[in-house]
């Protein structure tokens, strides 16, 4: 979060505070222009992956799951402080991206910057990588976590790296390892990082590592899942700023059939559990032919990630899953992640894919705590249109205390199977989630058929939305004619 001046200096830098092509709806808000921060792929020359030699669909110049922070200083010294985005480049069918490209806001335009050694495309070993994750300390120190992998269908090996840039993201120095996985019956997955507010010391990372204790099929297995799946919830921090890492340690590691993913931690910023650690996940109950349910639970640290609780129940979940309503295709969405959005006043907001709060099978639902994690109010649906499919929930919170959500949906879907009209939404209430009030982002639809196909039609399992001072910031992913999948950047103001 960065100051009201600093705040509003950037994002009119930016040129998204043109209230005069806002989307707004009368008495709701203002979405500025939809400003194209991706580019042509820096991989299309590349040959050290060899893509023909893979098995799967490369989709060229898609730019998917964007992750976005802004800083409170400048670092690149452009007079403004800084935004850095990251995304997957060139997405595969069947898991991760040729590399990952960072889009950094620098005098007033957005350049591109590949993340050094990650895969082979950018000068490390791995054909692939995905989870691209960006954390900003209060100093302006600027890190990506991201995950690499070997090609399909082993993926025998799974490592997490994160990069640190000193100058606002314009150069970014080596990998550093923070785990290496060699199994074909583990897995590191769906990474997330923290910078502390607090202090620019401690940053926290966190992922989910999938093992199978039982039958000992592959993660990966053309035949399926295993009947029997765990994961361990992997903790990491550095306490220096980054100069090094602790070892990658579990800090929830389960003895039964129950399976955790989407970890993401957020710090307590106001009121009496100021500091405090949440880490908010979705966790099955049983695996394969025996899932018993599943819910959100979170885990919580007082001691900066020193020791954790066991997990608590934020609330039992029916997933919304989503498809296009003409044919059926799915649209693979952030269905299994739930979003972690920290208030002032040391509030916390959960958000999620609901089945049971509206007709359409997928609401975006949104849960509160006020006592530090410990209880979480019953949910409610926050979007507006209980009849269409909506999807991919963000949640962040302003210095003042209003709470911004953001999400897709399908309202203006024809019934042409032929093509998916999709907008993006943004949501805010000034009253702690009591009421809500909501934009328009995208100034004309979409069209999600032209995305890539990875399990479904992909934009992301999640998606970027940060605070600048008074308004809100998104990283989103919408598609052009002529491009499957692009990145777009938005001032929200409330």
């Amino acid at each position: 979060m960065v100051s009201k001046q600093v705040g509003r200096a950037l994002l009119v830098l930016f040129g998204i505070i043109v209230f005069g092509a806002s989307t707004a709806l009368a008495g709701s808000g203002a979405a500025g222009p939809n400003v194209a921060v991706s580019g042509t792929s820096p991989f299309a020359a590349c040959t050290a992956d060899n893509v023909t030699g893979q098995i799967g669909t490369n989709f060229p110049n898609s730019e998917v799951e964007p992750w976005v922070e802004v800083s409170s200083v400048d670092r690149n010294g452009d007079g403004v402080s800084d935004a850095i985005g990251a995304y997957q480049q060139d997405r595969w069918s069947n898991g991760g991206a040729r590399g990952i490209v960072a889009s950094v806001l620098y005098a007033g335009t957005w350049r591109q910057v590949v993340i050094p050694g990650v895969t082979k495309c950018s000068g490390g070993a791995f054909d692939r990588a995905t989870d691209p994750w960006v954390a900003i300390s209060p100093n302006g120190d600027a890190y990506v976590m991201t995950l690499t992998f070997q090609d399909y269908p082993t993926f025998s090996t799974s490592i997490l790296y994160v990069n640190k840039s000193i100058d606002g993201g314009l150069t970014w120095g080596p990998p550093i390892q923070l785990i290496r996985t060699d199994s074909l019956f583990m897995f590191n997955d769906k990474n997330s990082m923290t910078a502390d507010p607090f202090d620019s010391n401690y940053v926290y990372g966190i992922w989910d590592r999938s093992r199978f204790p039982s039958d000992k099929r592959e993660l990966h297995s053309l035949s399926g899942f295993p009947r029997s799946i765990r994961s361990d919830a992997i903790f990491v921090r550095t306490t220096n700023g980054g100069v090094s890492w602790e070892p990658a340690r579990p800090i929830f590691e389960p003895k039964a059939n129950q399976f955790g993913i989407g970890h993401q931690i957020e710090v307590v910023r106001g009121g009496p559990h100021a500091g405090r650690l949440v880490n908010s996940f979705m966790l099955f109950h049983g695996s394969g032919s025996n899932k018993k349910g599943q819910e959100i639970a979170v885990l919580i640290s007082d001691d900066r990630g020193t020791t954790w609780s066991n997990p608590i129940t934020v609330r039992k979940v029916l997933p919304g899953f989503v498809s296009d309503p003409d044919d059926g295709t799915p649209l693979r969405t952030g269905d299994i992640i739930p979003e972690l959005g920290a208030g002032p006043a040391g509030e916390l907001y959960i958000v999620w894919q609901e089945a049971s709060l509206a007709p359409s099978g997928s609401a975006i639902a949104l849960s509160k705590s006020v006592d530090g994690g410990t209880t979480w109010s019953e949910p409610v649906r926050v979007n507006t249109r209980p009849d269409v499919q909506a999807f991919t929930p963000s949640v962040e919170v302003l210095g003042d205390g209003t709470v911004g959500v953001t999400h897709y949906d399908l309202r203006f879907n024809t019934l042409d199977p032929a093509t998916l009209p999709t907008d993006y939404w943004f949501l805010h209430s000034h009253d702690g989630g009591g009421t809500w009030l909501e934009t328009r982002v995208t100034p004309a639809s979409f069209d999600s058929k032209l995305a890539p196909f990875a399990r479904g039609l992909f934009l992301g399992d999640y998606l970027g939305l940060t605070t600048a001072g008074s308004q809100f910031l998104t990283m989103f992913t919408k598609t052009e004619a002529t491009d499957p999948a692009s990145q777009f950047a938005t001032s929200l103001t409330p």
